[in-house]
């Protein structure tokens, strides 16, 4: 690591502790997350990146005059460890052991503050209750204080989201959670989750990159009355009627002189809430729920969006093929900004869906490395690479992860990645009940690996969003229980993979549709439409099963794309979409 920059996130910790002990506090717990949950904040919000260095989207922290811990999952470990001055922190794992532990072994009797518009009403009463020697105070932003040039809160102007692209007007969806609220027995719900909102009211955003909503709360009566809480200068076009605008910091006074039985998602919910509503109760996220399962006219706009995003991924194919078959490799953040190039060549297409994880070699191991503009490292024709990426579109969103190899493999290597295909294709033509969970196909897509004594630290799926989040709620494929019924109409990703530190990695993702699969029974159904780059795989150890989806998929892709494809793009395609029994010989590598 540089030493100036060393010394500079030094002295900024330095400081928070300043301000820590200005505070009477012991110490301070952090997190990544904003005020509205995103995943991806607002660099307003990007503290902890300011504070650390660390530029992943998950981590908690936490902060004691003596010592300070820092905490992410298995997607970023090696990031952390790479960015974060081991010398000021002490590392550790999110979930297996998590934050309370390390309240319970480094506070206990002491007061440690927290931002209760940070941290949710769920995580606060799990802390609480895991660390209860601790006395967790909820306390002011220290940031308004310490970063001196901290970047404003960003004041992108609202868009409309077309009835006809949404399937359904802002006033069926007021009047049908009106009915949930008077189900709910309360007068009020309370929604913090900007997506959430913009699917609500049909509007789309741009406060944060990659992310097409508008920071925002709003408050929802029974009687279908809306109160959007959002920032004026963002209201640029007619809101729908029943929707009333209120400054942005008048959310939390308002709630206050509300007399009202008020429901929220204490899962998303900023624990600042429950503290200022004085009747509320607990409740599962009703418009997170409803807005998962896609209208019809929702659906058709993926198809159009994966059908422009596998144009572009054609294009970059055969442009990888060509340029690693000279002796001009790009780097990595140069292949991402061609496949940026092809993308922004349809007229739908908006911005990446996320920043393109585009990785070779050992980079590869790392999840959700992003290349740096300078100095990101060149592609090799020995090296495999990773590449995940997805786009922005004005009817959806797509996300999809390719693995290449350019050159024969090592046996071994072969053997895993062929496990992890092995494990992508068995979820994505398995067939289960209809409310199956989504916890519950995890180990489909995770048994070949588990044969070989291997796996991988992430979920193998996740919700996708209708011009929305990219990585969206509630449900999830993964080991972690998640209790919310798969049905037909979700739009989920199916993403196994394997990482070895510092050597290679690999994941192959496509985006799907949960469809009906006969009298009670459903099953996935692709969306995605991208060649699977066989080179990497041990073919002759697929069964006749395997080889029949792949071969049906490349036919579907196939037929779908080449018609809007030309010349050596379409020859490309056409090439790599060839049945199994129609490839040359493999040849591997001993190594």
């Amino acid at each position: 690591m540089d030493t100036n920059i060393l010394a500079e996130h030094r002295d900024r910790l330095a400081g928070l502790r300043a301000w820590i002990a200005a505070q009477d506090l012991d110490g301070m717990i952090l997190t990544t997350a904003d005020a509205f949950q995103n995943e991806d904040a607002p660099e307003h919000d990007r503290d902890i990146a300011w504070l650390t260095g660390f530029t992943g989207s998950l981590a908690h922290a936490l902060v004691m005059a003596d010592g300070a811990v820092f905490l992410v999952d298995g997607r970023y470990g090696i990031q952390a460890a790479a960015q974060v001055d081991g010398a000021d922190w002490t590392f550790g794992h999110i979930h297996d052991a998590p934050l309370a532990g390390w309240l319970r072994d480094r506070a206990d009797g002491k007061v440690v503050g927290y931002d209760p518009m940070r941290w949710t009403v769920s995580q606060m009463a799990a802390l609480r209750d895991k660390a209860r020697g601790v006395t967790l105070s909820p306390c002011a932003d220290p940031y308004a204080e310490i970063w001196a040039d901290r970047p404003p809160m960003p004041q992108a102007p609202l868009r409309v989201m077309p009835e006809g692209e949404a399937g359904r007007t802002t006033d069926d969806k007021l009047r049908w959670l009106a009915e949930q609220i008077t189900v709910a027995g309360v007068d009020m719900w309370v929604e913090t989750r900007p997506d959430n909102i913009a699917w609500l009211f049909n509007m789309r955003g741009g406060d944060v990159a990659m992310n097409p909503l508008p920071l925002s709360f709003a408050a929802i009566t029974a009687d279908g009355a809306a109160h959007w809480f959002i920032d004026p200068a963002k209201l640029v076009v007619s809101l729908p009627d029943g929707v009333t605008p209120h400054e942005v910091d008048a959310f939390l006074p308002w709630l206050q002189k509300q007399k009202k039985r008020c429901a929220f998602d204490p899962a998303f919910t900023p624990d600042a809430v429950a503290q200022a509503l004085t009747q509320s109760q607990h409740a599962d996220g009703v418009i997170t729920i409803e807005k998962a399962r896609k209208t019809a006219a929702e659906l058709a706009g993926f198809r159009r969006a994966h059908l422009d995003d596998a144009v572009a991924m054609a294009h970059f194919g055969h442009w990888l093929e060509q340029v690693m078959a000279g002796d001009d490799w790009p780097d990595e953040y140069g292949a991402g900004q061609q496949l940026e190039a092809f993308r922004a060549a349809s007229g739908d297409y908006q911005e990446p869906s996320f920043v393109t994880i585009a990785a070779s070699g050992g980079n590869a191991a790392m999840c959700h490395y992003h290349p740096p503009a300078d100095g990101s490292a060149r592609l090799d024709r020995d090296a495999i690479f990773l590449c995940d990426s997805g786009g922005q579109y004005a009817a959806g969103t797509t996300d999809v992860t390719r693995t290449f190899a350019f050159a024969p493999v090592p046996d071994d290597i072969r053997r895993i990645a062929t496990a992890v295909l092995r494990g992508f294709i068995a979820l994505s033509q398995a067939r289960f009940p209809v409310d199956t969970m989504p916890h519950q196909i995890d180990a489909i897509a995770r048994a070949p690996l588990w044969d070989m004594g291997l796996d991988y630290d992430h979920g193998t799926g996740h919700n996708v969003g209708h011009n929305l989040l990219v990585h969206e709620h509630p449900h999830r494929i993964g080991q972690k229980p998640n209790a919310f019924a798969l049905k037909p109409g979700h739009v989920l990703t199916i993403e196994p993979g394997f990482y070895q530190a510092d050597t290679w990695g690999i994941r192959v993702e496509n985006q799907v549709e949960v469809i009906a699969r006969g009298d009670g029974f459903i099953g996935f159904d692709p969306m995605t439409l991208v060649p699977i780059d066989l080179g990497l795989y041990d073919l002759d150890a697929l069964d006749d099963s395997e080889r029949a989806w792949i071969d049906a998929y490349h036919a579907r892709v196939r037929d779908e794309v080449s018609p809007r494809l030309s010349g050596d793009v379409r020859d490309w395609l056409i090439g790599a979409t060839a049945p199994v029994d129609q490839r040359a010989p493999q040849v591997s590598d001993s190594r």
